[in-house]
């Protein structure tokens, strides 16, 4: 028996080195057929060449579409419309999945289950079903091999990697970063525990929200292959006939949408990462959100410096905006701030106040990218996933309603939050008793005011004023008054000398009044005396 296990181990790494070598030559052909070589070329024949190498890079590029810190812009925006709608696997093979997962066949786990797929994605597929205790739920399993067909892929873009300098029309692309940064990404993807920790933390997080459905995790039936949850029978954000169809509101969902994300960002630290419209559905007048794979972490500083961009948002201090960036992002070189302030001042004004049907999310987020890099500045990679969340939220209420821009619903939430912030850090029982006092105050206010006219009235008004240590100010006034006293008569002498002179009148000395030259000697004597006295005082 044990030489059997040992020759079945051969056999799978003999068929996986082949496997590796077929897929090396496969992978190379594709991408010099859309023409990269030492290019990156064109961003729509990468697209192609994704998707005609099959899921595993179907779903690198879908990773890499939400980093724009190791692509250029225009290969993200590509990046965003790949198809993931992969032909569904067997499902005799998807049983065995299942059933190997969760240690028991179907029918003593379901009471029901439908065998064709609600979704077929690269890595998973979900279907509908009803347990024994008769929930409805959405099963999502992991498709059989393929966390080792992509770990495979990974490993073969490893080696290419020394073989590759690509480069794009504006930058050299670090294939190594982004292969190492994708290898971590999807061994996240592969671990369903992760996503229904994720899920059970944002319905935590949000469960006072009334117009919000949080999908509940059955923690029973979920695996690192096999995830249980909530079945959401709902309308697509996207599909606005359906909704008006239906007599909702869409105003009121983007503005909800809108206001929860910002909720999600700015006071929880943890948000879906990935919003597009088929993630949000409308179900039963609340909004619900699926697909918990990927989402974004704040720690509570990161938050806090978050705010405090926002509050520059709101009232409009650049400066704000400008240090609050500093402290967001990892600083690479040396900044140059007041070119710094100006390229956000100019950023702010150009897109604060416009209606979202002009906008173009293209160059905005290259713009916000931009400003970044130039100054020096890489954005952490929660940032980065919350900006392209908040690009892909304004893609939303375009379809929703056209007529009003993000900022529109974001600057009144702002407002409020900051208010709410203000009134939290007050201590209630200070602000009791500052009331109380006040209170009490005002009601004596009349009497008093009648005691005090009536006094001014019989004549008894007094003022009373308590000084420490009066007798030295006492003193010091003394000393204040006899120098303006002396400096007035040194001031009349000089104007009276010059009068009795400019007459000359009385006795003379050289045809000069003897009565103004003793004047002029007066007062410069009495000037002399007035300056000893003010330099042996120390004080000028």
């Amino acid at each position: 028996m044990e030489g059997i296990g040992h020759l079945a181990v051969t056999r799978w790494l003999l068929a996986m080195a082949n496997y590796t070598r077929k897929r090396i030559g496969e992978i190379a052909a594709v991408f010099i057929k859309h023409g990269f070589k030492n290019k990156l070329g064109n961003p729509r024949e990468l697209r192609l060449a994704l998707e005609e190498l099959g899921p595993s890079f179907i779903k690198i590029g879908q990773l890499l579409s939400t980093r724009p810190d190791l692509l250029p812009m225009e290969y993200i925006v590509e990046l965003q419309n790949l198809q993931d709608n992969v032909k569904p696997e067997k499902f005799h093979l998807m049983k065995e999945v299942i059933e190997g997962e969760l240690g028991d066949r179907i029918d003593n786990i379901f009471s029901y289950f439908d065998e064709t797929p609600i979704a077929s994605a690269s890595l998973s597929e979900v279907f509908y079903a009803r347990l024994k205790t008769g929930e409805k739920v959405a099963v999502k399993v992991q498709r059989p091999y393929a966390r080792e067909k992509m770990l495979s892929d990974i490993r073969i873009l490893k080696k290419l990697v020394p073989l590759a300098n690509l480069t794009s029309t504006k930058e050299i692309i670090d294939i190594r970063k982004a292969v190492d940064e994708l290898s971590q990404a999807i061994e996240k993807e592969f671990n369903f525990i992760e996503e229904a920790k994720n899920i059970r933390k944002f319905r935590e997080k949000n469960k006072n929200i009334s117009y919000l459905t949080c999908i509940n995790v059955y923690e029973k039936y979920c695996t690192e292959k096999i995830l249980v949850m909530d079945y959401i029978s709902g309308i697509k954000v996207s599909d606005t006939d359906r909704l008006k169809e239906k007599g909702y509101d869409l105003k009121d969902i983007a503005v909800k949408i809108t206001y929860n994300y910002f909720k999600q960002v700015f006071e929880d630290g943890f948000f879906h990462a990935d919003p597009h419209p088929g993630n949000i559905l409308v179900h039963n007048n609340t909004i619900g959100y699926i697909d918990f794979g990927l989402m974004g972490n704040l720690d509570a500083d990161l938050v806090k410096n978050l705010n405090k961009m926002l509050e520059g948002v709101v009232t409009k201090d650049i400066n704000l905006m400008m240090n609050s960036l500093l402290s967001i992002g990892i600083k690479k070189g040396n900044i140059d701030k007041n070119k710094l302030y100006k390229d956000i001042g100019r950023f702010y004004n150009a897109y604060a106040h416009e209606s979202i049907h002009n906008l173009d999310i293209q160059n905005i987020m290259d713009e916000i990218m931009e400003i970044a890099k130039s100054n020096n500045i890489a954005m952490p990679h929660n940032i980065i996933l919350f900006a392209k969340g908040v690009v892909t939220l304004q893609g939303i209420l375009a379809k929703l309603d056209d007529t009003i821009s993000i900022m529109d619903i974001a600057l009144p939430y702002f407002k409020d939050k900051m208010i709410k912030d203000k009134f939290k850090k007050l201590d209630f029982s200070q602000i009791a008793a500052y009331l109380y006092s006040s209170l009490k105050s005002t009601v004596e206010i009349p009497s008093k005011l009648v005691d005090f006219l009536t006094s001014g009235i019989d004549g008894r008004l007094r003022f009373y004023l308590d000084l420490d240590d009066i007798e030295r100010a006492l003193n010091t006034i003394n000393k204040m008054i006899n120098r303006l006293i002396i400096s007035i008569i040194i001031a009349a002498l000089l104007v009276s000398s010059s009068l009795v002179i400019n007459a000359n009148v009385g006795l003379k000395i050289h045809g000069i009044s003897a009565i103004g030259i003793v004047g002029y000697l007066g007062a410069a004597i009495g000037g002399l005396v007035l300056l000893v006295s003010i330099f042996r005082s120390g004080k000028l």
